[in-house]
Protein backbone atom coordinates (compact mmCIF):
# COMPACT_ATOMS: atom_id res chain seq x y z
CA UNK A 1 0.00 0.00 0.00
CA UNK A 2 1.64 3.21 -0.94
CA UNK A 3 1.18 5.96 1.59
CA UNK A 4 0.97 9.04 -0.42
CA UNK A 5 3.01 12.38 1.07
CA UNK A 6 1.82 15.62 0.78
CA UNK A 7 4.47 18.21 1.73
CA UNK A 8 3.58 20.79 3.58
CA UNK A 9 5.33 24.41 4.09
CA UNK A 10 5.82 25.40 7.39
CA UNK A 11 5.12 28.10 8.87
CA UNK A 12 8.06 30.63 9.25
CA UNK A 13 6.21 32.76 11.64
CA UNK A 14 5.41 36.50 11.89
CA UNK A 15 7.92 39.20 10.18
CA UNK A 16 8.50 42.33 11.52
CA UNK A 17 9.60 45.61 10.19
CA UNK A 18 12.89 45.35 8.94
CA UNK A 19 15.76 48.09 8.12
CA UNK A 20 14.77 48.37 4.58
CA UNK A 21 11.35 50.01 4.91
CA UNK A 22 13.74 52.59 6.13
CA UNK A 23 16.67 52.30 3.60
CA UNK A 24 14.23 51.61 0.31
CA UNK A 25 16.41 50.26 -2.53
CA UNK A 26 17.69 52.87 -5.03
CA UNK A 27 15.68 53.82 -8.09
CA UNK A 28 18.77 54.34 -9.83
CA UNK A 29 22.52 55.68 -9.10
CA UNK A 30 24.47 57.84 -10.78
CA UNK A 31 28.12 58.71 -9.97
CA UNK A 32 30.16 62.10 -10.06
CA UNK A 33 33.68 61.69 -9.62
CA UNK A 34 33.73 60.50 -5.78
CA UNK A 35 29.95 61.79 -5.26
CA UNK A 36 27.30 59.24 -5.59
CA UNK A 37 23.82 60.48 -6.32
CA UNK A 38 20.85 58.35 -6.39
CA UNK A 39 17.12 58.34 -6.03
CA UNK A 40 14.74 56.45 -3.59
CA UNK A 41 11.51 56.29 -2.31
CA UNK A 42 12.39 58.61 0.56
CA UNK A 43 14.37 61.44 -1.40
CA UNK A 44 11.30 61.26 -3.90
CA UNK A 45 9.02 62.01 -1.27
CA UNK A 46 10.33 64.38 -0.12
CA UNK A 47 11.01 66.61 -3.49
CA UNK A 48 7.26 65.75 -4.40
CA UNK A 49 6.18 67.32 -0.97
CA UNK A 50 8.36 70.50 -1.76
CA UNK A 51 6.50 70.40 -5.13
CA UNK A 52 3.51 69.62 -3.60
CA UNK A 53 3.31 72.89 -1.21
CA UNK A 54 4.81 74.83 -4.14
CA UNK A 55 2.53 74.51 -6.57
CA UNK A 56 -0.73 74.21 -3.81
CA UNK A 57 0.47 77.76 -3.22
CA UNK A 58 0.99 78.97 -6.30
CA UNK A 59 -2.31 77.68 -7.57
CA UNK A 60 -3.81 79.70 -4.40
CA UNK A 61 -2.62 82.50 -4.84
CA UNK A 62 -2.09 83.05 -8.52
CA UNK A 63 -5.25 84.54 -9.33
CA UNK A 64 -6.06 85.84 -6.14
CA UNK A 65 -9.51 87.59 -5.41
CA UNK A 66 -10.75 90.11 -2.63
CA UNK A 67 -12.82 87.55 -1.81
CA UNK A 68 -11.57 84.04 -1.51
CA UNK A 69 -13.05 80.93 -2.63
CA UNK A 70 -11.85 77.52 -3.00
CA UNK A 71 -8.11 76.72 -2.82
CA UNK A 72 -7.48 80.31 -2.56
CA UNK A 73 -9.15 80.20 1.24
CA UNK A 74 -7.45 77.14 1.73
CA UNK A 75 -3.61 78.78 1.22
CA UNK A 76 -5.47 81.95 3.12
CA UNK A 77 -6.28 79.75 5.89
CA UNK A 78 -3.03 78.41 6.50
CA UNK A 79 -1.66 81.60 6.20
CA UNK A 80 -3.35 83.57 8.59
CA UNK A 81 -2.91 80.58 11.30
CA UNK A 82 0.37 80.76 10.89
CA UNK A 83 0.92 84.33 10.42
CA UNK A 84 -1.25 85.43 13.60
CA UNK A 85 -1.06 82.00 15.61
CA UNK A 86 2.50 81.68 15.43
CA UNK A 87 4.81 84.57 13.69
CA UNK A 88 2.62 87.17 15.43
CA UNK A 89 1.35 85.28 18.57
CA UNK A 90 4.81 84.22 19.12
CA UNK A 91 7.17 86.93 17.89
CA UNK A 92 5.02 89.85 17.59
CA UNK A 93 4.40 91.79 15.21
CA UNK A 94 7.84 92.05 13.94
CA UNK A 95 7.38 88.55 13.48
CA UNK A 96 4.93 88.98 10.31
CA UNK A 97 8.77 89.28 8.62
CA UNK A 98 9.59 85.80 9.00
CA UNK A 99 6.06 84.59 8.55
CA UNK A 100 6.55 82.78 4.76
CA UNK A 101 9.87 81.24 6.30
CA UNK A 102 6.86 79.57 8.85
CA UNK A 103 4.19 79.28 6.33
CA UNK A 104 6.30 77.05 4.16
CA UNK A 105 7.86 75.12 7.13
CA UNK A 106 4.60 74.09 8.39
CA UNK A 107 3.19 73.02 5.25
CA UNK A 108 6.34 71.06 4.19
CA UNK A 109 6.56 69.20 7.42
CA UNK A 110 2.81 68.29 7.49
CA UNK A 111 2.58 67.10 3.72
CA UNK A 112 5.75 65.43 4.85
CA UNK A 113 4.53 63.89 7.65
CA UNK A 114 0.65 62.94 6.15
CA UNK A 115 2.70 60.87 3.78
CA UNK A 116 2.85 58.36 6.30
CA UNK A 117 -0.88 57.22 6.30
CA UNK A 118 -1.73 58.04 1.98
CA UNK A 119 -1.98 54.43 0.61
CA UNK A 120 -0.06 55.36 -2.16
CA UNK A 121 3.23 56.78 -0.14
CA UNK A 122 2.67 54.98 3.25
CA UNK A 123 6.16 56.67 4.64
CA UNK A 124 7.00 59.74 6.36
CA UNK A 125 9.41 61.51 4.99
CA UNK A 126 10.88 63.10 8.05
CA UNK A 127 11.48 59.70 9.09
CA UNK A 128 14.86 59.69 7.50
CA UNK A 129 17.09 62.05 9.80
CA UNK A 130 18.46 63.80 6.85
CA UNK A 131 15.35 65.72 6.36
CA UNK A 132 14.60 66.97 10.42
CA UNK A 133 18.82 67.78 10.15
CA UNK A 134 18.48 69.96 7.37
CA UNK A 135 15.13 71.77 8.58
CA UNK A 136 17.28 72.30 11.81
CA UNK A 137 20.37 74.25 10.23
CA UNK A 138 17.94 76.13 8.32
CA UNK A 139 16.34 77.67 11.63
CA UNK A 140 19.46 77.80 13.33
CA UNK A 141 20.89 80.13 10.44
CA UNK A 142 17.53 82.06 10.34
CA UNK A 143 17.31 82.61 14.46
CA UNK A 144 20.79 83.96 14.40
CA UNK A 145 20.37 85.58 12.04
CA UNK A 146 17.30 87.68 13.31
CA UNK A 147 19.25 88.23 16.34
CA UNK A 148 22.11 89.61 14.63
CA UNK A 149 19.97 91.87 12.59
CA UNK A 150 17.48 92.84 15.64
CA UNK A 151 20.73 93.83 17.89
CA UNK A 152 23.87 93.65 16.08
CA UNK A 153 26.59 91.22 15.52
CA UNK A 154 28.59 92.75 18.55
CA UNK A 155 25.47 92.73 21.15
CA UNK A 156 24.19 89.34 20.15
CA UNK A 157 27.14 87.24 20.58
CA UNK A 158 28.37 89.23 23.45
CA UNK A 159 24.88 88.44 25.56
CA UNK A 160 25.46 85.01 24.53
CA UNK A 161 28.83 84.75 25.74
CA UNK A 162 27.74 86.87 29.13
CA UNK A 163 24.20 86.17 29.60
CA UNK A 164 23.89 87.37 33.01
CA UNK A 165 26.43 90.98 33.37
CA UNK A 166 25.70 91.44 36.60
CA UNK A 167 25.85 88.11 38.36
CA UNK A 168 29.34 87.23 40.25
CA UNK A 169 31.49 86.42 38.47
CA UNK A 170 31.59 82.42 39.31
CA UNK A 171 27.61 82.29 37.71
CA UNK A 172 28.72 84.06 34.75
CA UNK A 173 31.88 81.15 33.51
CA UNK A 174 29.04 78.84 34.41
CA UNK A 175 26.05 80.24 32.70
CA UNK A 176 28.25 81.48 29.21
CA UNK A 177 29.24 77.46 28.00
CA UNK A 178 25.84 76.58 28.96
CA UNK A 179 23.71 79.36 26.88
CA UNK A 180 26.22 78.52 24.22
CA UNK A 181 25.69 74.97 24.14
CA UNK A 182 22.03 75.75 23.93
CA UNK A 183 21.49 78.12 21.40
CA UNK A 184 24.37 77.15 19.13
CA UNK A 185 24.18 73.20 19.49
CA UNK A 186 21.65 72.19 21.69
CA UNK A 187 18.44 73.88 19.83
CA UNK A 188 18.99 73.04 16.59
CA UNK A 189 19.71 69.31 17.39
CA UNK A 190 16.70 68.62 19.30
CA UNK A 191 14.40 70.36 16.96
CA UNK A 192 15.92 67.62 14.38
CA UNK A 193 15.79 64.57 17.08
CA UNK A 194 12.02 65.39 17.92
CA UNK A 195 10.45 65.57 14.61
CA UNK A 196 12.41 62.45 13.65
CA UNK A 197 12.03 60.22 16.25
CA UNK A 198 8.14 60.41 16.65
CA UNK A 199 7.65 60.27 12.83
CA UNK A 200 10.00 57.11 13.24
CA UNK A 201 8.77 55.53 15.85
CA UNK A 202 4.82 56.01 14.72
CA UNK A 203 5.60 54.94 11.59
CA UNK A 204 7.26 51.92 13.01
CA UNK A 205 4.37 51.33 15.58
CA UNK A 206 1.79 51.42 12.79
CA UNK A 207 4.29 48.64 10.77
CA UNK A 208 4.23 46.42 13.53
CA UNK A 209 0.42 45.97 13.95
CA UNK A 210 -0.16 46.34 10.54
CA UNK A 211 1.97 43.49 9.52
CA UNK A 212 0.57 41.62 12.23
CA UNK A 213 -3.34 42.43 11.22
CA UNK A 214 -1.76 40.85 7.70
CA UNK A 215 -0.31 37.46 9.51
CA UNK A 216 -2.46 36.99 11.80
CA UNK A 217 -6.13 37.61 10.56
CA UNK A 218 -6.15 34.18 8.09
CA UNK A 219 -5.38 32.02 11.42
CA UNK A 220 -7.85 30.64 13.29
CA UNK A 221 -8.78 31.70 16.20
CA UNK A 222 -9.51 35.52 14.27
CA UNK A 223 -9.80 37.25 17.69
CA UNK A 224 -6.19 37.88 17.52
CA UNK A 225 -6.03 39.59 13.71
CA UNK A 226 -9.24 41.46 14.40
CA UNK A 227 -7.68 42.83 17.63
CA UNK A 228 -4.35 44.03 15.25
CA UNK A 229 -6.59 45.35 12.75
CA UNK A 230 -8.53 47.23 14.94
CA UNK A 231 -5.45 48.85 16.31
CA UNK A 232 -3.68 49.33 13.71
CA UNK A 233 -6.51 51.81 12.24
CA UNK A 234 -7.11 53.65 15.45
CA UNK A 235 -3.13 54.25 15.39
CA UNK A 236 -3.41 55.51 11.57
CA UNK A 237 -6.08 58.57 13.06
CA UNK A 238 -3.86 58.83 16.33
CA UNK A 239 -0.54 58.84 13.61
CA UNK A 240 -2.63 61.87 11.45
CA UNK A 241 -2.82 63.83 14.95
CA UNK A 242 0.66 63.36 15.31
CA UNK A 243 1.70 64.45 12.17
CA UNK A 244 -0.37 67.58 12.77
CA UNK A 245 0.99 68.19 15.78
CA UNK A 246 4.50 67.62 15.27
CA UNK A 247 4.54 70.03 12.07
CA UNK A 248 2.85 72.79 14.50
CA UNK A 249 5.48 71.98 17.28
CA UNK A 250 8.70 72.65 14.63
CA UNK A 251 7.24 75.86 13.59
CA UNK A 252 6.03 77.39 16.83
CA UNK A 253 9.58 76.34 18.23
CA UNK A 254 11.17 78.28 15.48
CA UNK A 255 8.77 81.40 16.19
CA UNK A 256 10.40 81.05 19.75
CA UNK A 257 14.15 80.57 19.00
CA UNK A 258 13.24 83.79 16.22
CA UNK A 259 11.73 85.74 19.16
CA UNK A 260 14.00 85.01 21.54
CA UNK A 261 17.42 85.37 20.09
CA UNK A 262 15.45 89.05 18.91
CA UNK A 263 15.06 89.94 22.53
CA UNK A 264 18.72 89.77 22.98
CA UNK A 265 20.14 92.44 23.85
CA UNK A 266 17.26 94.09 25.81
CA UNK A 267 14.64 94.65 22.59
CA UNK A 268 11.27 94.62 24.01
CA UNK A 269 8.32 94.69 21.92
CA UNK A 270 5.81 96.85 23.74
CA UNK A 271 2.74 95.10 24.06
CA UNK A 272 -0.71 97.02 23.68
CA UNK A 273 -1.63 97.84 27.60
CA UNK A 274 1.77 99.13 27.93
CA UNK A 275 1.59 101.04 24.90
CA UNK A 276 -1.93 102.76 25.91
CA UNK A 277 -0.28 103.25 29.61
CA UNK A 278 2.55 105.21 27.59
CA UNK A 279 0.36 107.42 25.59
CA UNK A 280 -2.74 108.00 28.33
CA UNK A 281 -2.88 111.05 29.80
CA UNK A 282 -1.99 111.55 33.39
CA UNK A 283 -4.55 110.57 35.71
CA UNK A 284 -7.07 108.74 32.88
CA UNK A 285 -7.42 105.08 33.71
CA UNK A 286 -5.82 102.90 30.46
CA UNK A 287 -9.57 101.05 30.14
CA UNK A 288 -11.12 104.17 29.00
CA UNK A 289 -8.75 104.30 26.45
CA UNK A 290 -9.16 100.70 24.95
Amino acid sequence: MEVLVVPVLADEGFQGPTKEVFQTPHWFDVEVGSAHFYLNKATGLTLFAALFVGVIFWLGFRQARIIPRGLQNLCESVYDFVDLQIARGVIGEKGARYTPYLLILFSFVLVCNVLAVIPAAQFPATSRIAVPMVLAVITWVMFNYAGIRANGAGAYFKELIDPAPTAPFAIRLLLAPIEILSTLIVRPFTLAIRLFANMFAGHLLLLVFSLGADYLLPKPPFVFGVASLLVAIILTAFELVIDVLQAYIITILTAAYIGGAMAHGGEHEVAPSEDLAEHAPTGVPVAAHA
